[in-house]
């Protein structure tokens, strides 16, 4: 199986709400997968991206939505060919009006696209597993891939939701807190704001590298913001 990264998360909100800036990632194996589809900010770069890892959306079999939050769900449309993978639990939750994030003004499309629902926990593919790891919102998703690790979404948002009270926005703290005890099982995660967490020796987890904003400005200068094992880093490029 192989898990090429289409885009990186990255733990951060602005003074007007949350970046939204989350993670994507495309599995080729027997089918090709990929584990959501990024928000609006990407819609215009996702097919070029895909290209740039050698599949054209067009190649896309499979997309799994962990759950219909904006920064996660918001391109399934660019893939009409594929199958959408969904919790019944989170369609349920969206139709019976979410939250501020949910994609409640697609449910028409989605109805309309090639919708499968999961209504517990299945495996998709050999060495593929779909998670039901509920708490951040009633369907939430995550995928476990053998020899790879779990690709957990929001279940664990980043390297910062690791401890403490479950990152916001949250519909059952405590669904959300057994999801995560379940995760911290695993040696290897992905959450979905943040780059790979790894277990170590010791039990603790500890992010693999670095996770970058890039902001690009009209007047053509460029902030680069890099989150390390040892902190932030910014400069101009």
């Amino acid at each position: 199986m192989e898990v090429l990264t289409v885009f990186q998360g990255f733990p951060a909100r602005s003074g007007r709400g949350y970046l939204g800036l989350s993670a994507a990632y495309l599995l080729k194996g027997e089918r090709v997968l990929l584990y959501d589809t990024g928000g609006y900010g990407e819609r215009e770069g996702l097919g070029a991206r895909l290209r740039s890892l050698g599949v054209p959306p067009e190649a896309v079999e499979v997309v799994v939505l962990s759950h219909l939050h904006f920064d996660h769900a918001a391109n399934f449309d660019l893939f009409p060919q594929a199958e959408i993978l969904l919790h019944a639990a989170e369609l349920a939750y969206a139709e019976g009006g979410g939250d501020a994030a949910t994609l409640v003004h697609h449910l028409s499309a989605l109805r309309q696209s090639r919708l499968r629902l999961v209504e517990g926990e299945e495996e998709l593919l050999p060495g593929v597993r779909l998670l039901h790891l509920p708490g951040h919102t009633p369907g939430l998703l995550g995928l476990e891939v053998e020899g790879v690790g779990v690709f957990c979404s929001d279940a664990i948002k980043s390297r910062f939701d690791l401890s403490g009270p479950p990152a916001p926005p949250c519909t059952d703290p405590e669904a959300a807190l057994r999801s995560r005890a379940r995760l911290l099982g695993y040696p290897r995660l992905f959450p979905g704001h943040d780059g790979p967490l790894r277990r170590g020796a010791e039990g603790g987890f500890a992010p693999e590298g670095e996770v970058e904003l890039s902001l690009r400005f009209p007047d053509g200068r460029g902030l680069r913001v890099i989150l390390g094992r040892g902190g932030v880093e910014c400069g101009w490029t």
